[in-house]
């Protein structure tokens, strides 16, 4: 019993689309499968898979309404010719003698009867594979498709008590292992070593070299910085270096052991500043003024003038005051000219054999005086000479 002649009143509609996307109002049957033709086609060449509900009207009465997975292998005419012809075999009587609907006469009056309404009661026969092309209006009889049965898996029951057996453990081993995982980053944390800072802090130089080897030299910074001239010594005695030596020389104000360790060591500009230093300590103003060419201090630059100015050098230190305009050295230039002039005329009284001798034991003892202020002179006013 295929779909009746006059097409124009037959119409489909396509619901419930999964993976495709058609219209869901009715539409001419033909135009309705050749759009679900092209959505089969289309997710059979991306091997994806998709499904709808197909429902079929004639004379605006359901003729059959099924669901179909989707891509089919074939045509869907030929599907939904294959589909017709099963629904007959369940809701037809037996083949009689009376002549199809093609064969009526012309001058009949009766109107064919409509199409029967088929639901998804018999969904489970809608997937079959595509058949040779055959006529939709065939009405030859297919013998009944059998539905294939999916083995059944059955699982073990477990009672109810064995269930809460089984969370009570996993229960307990999660705590447990919460448990043990708290107490070792307890003991990692315990067994941890001291950070470098804390322990600077404490004072704990020693340990802080050998746990960090890396920040020695921040070590010896440090206890330069704060001259700490025991903590240094302990520390160059463990972690032996050049330029501790150099350092610790200087904060002893062993300026000639100074002059000695330069020649192996990295002079950093706090060194060679350090250096000019033990320079102007041991009388060597050239060689300090040397040094500062090269560093421009202004401190050092006051230094050596100063050390001029003990040597009584006056016009070198006068020299170098023209360029630093600085009152104090003005001052100690005028201070040390004064001393040096009394120190030539106590030591002329001190060596004249015609002053009595309490006059010459006075007179040497005024120059002893003097010269100590001379060579002492502007220490007050500059740390580092």
């Amino acid at each position: 019993m295929g779909r009746k002649k006059d097409k124009e009143t037959d119409s489909i509609k396509i619901t419930n689309q999964e993976g495709i996307a058609l219209a869901t109002d009715p539409q001419p049957f033909d135009d309705g499968l050749a759009q679900l033709q092209a959505a089969s086609d289309h997710l059979f060449d991306l091997a994806q898979h998709g499904s709808c509900q197909i429902t079929a009207y004639h004379r605006d009465q359901v003729a059959f309404s099924v669901k179909i997975e989707l891509p089919i292998e074939g045509k869907i005419e030929d599907l939904i010719t294959d589909l017709i012809s099963q629904r007959q075999e369940v809701t037809s009587p037996p083949a009689t003698d009376v002549p199809v609907a093609n064969e009526t006469k012309p001058d009949s009056a009766s109107e064919p009867a409509s199409e029967p309404v088929f639901t998804d009661s018999l969904a489970a026969d809608t997937t079959p594979k595509r058949t040779s092309n055959q006529s939709r209006r065939t009405t030859a009889k297919k013998p009944k498709q059998n539905a294939i049965k999916l083995p059944s898996i059955s699982l073990p029951r477990v009672s109810r008590s064995f269930l809460k057996h089984l969370i009570t453990i996993a229960a307990l081993l999660i705590i447990a292992g919460g448990f043990l995982f708290g107490t070792k980053l307890v003991v990692d944390a315990y067994n941890a070593p001291p950070s470098y800072t804390s322990l600077i802090k404490k004072g704990d130089y020693l340990q802080a070299g050998k746990l960090y080897p890396n920040r020695r030299d921040d070590v010896r910074k440090t206890l330069t910085d704060q001259s700490d001239v025991k903590q240094l010594a302990k520390f160059q005695r463990v972690y032996p270096k050049a330029e501790t030596l150099f350092d610790l020389a200087y904060l002893q104000h062993d300026y000639s052991k100074v002059i000695v360790m330069s020649n192996r060591v990295a002079l950093s500009q706090e060194r060679q500043i350090k250096l000019a230093i033990a320079y102007v300590h041991t009388k060597q103003f050239d060689a300090a003024v040397l040094i500062n060419e090269q560093l421009k201090s202004k401190t050092l630059s006051e230094v050596i003038a100063l050390g001029y100015v003990r040597q009584k050098d006056f016009d070198k230190a006068q020299k170098i005051n023209d360029k630093l305009k600085d009152s104090t050295i003005s001052q100690a230039i005028e201070v040390g000219k004064k001393y040096a002039a009394g120190i030539d005329a106590f030591n002329k009284i001190a060596s004249d054999p015609e002053q009595p001798a309490d006059k010459r034991q006075q007179a040497k003892q005024t120059v002893k005086t003097f010269e100590h202020a001379l060579s002492t002179l502007g220490e007050s006013n500059n740390s580092n000479s």
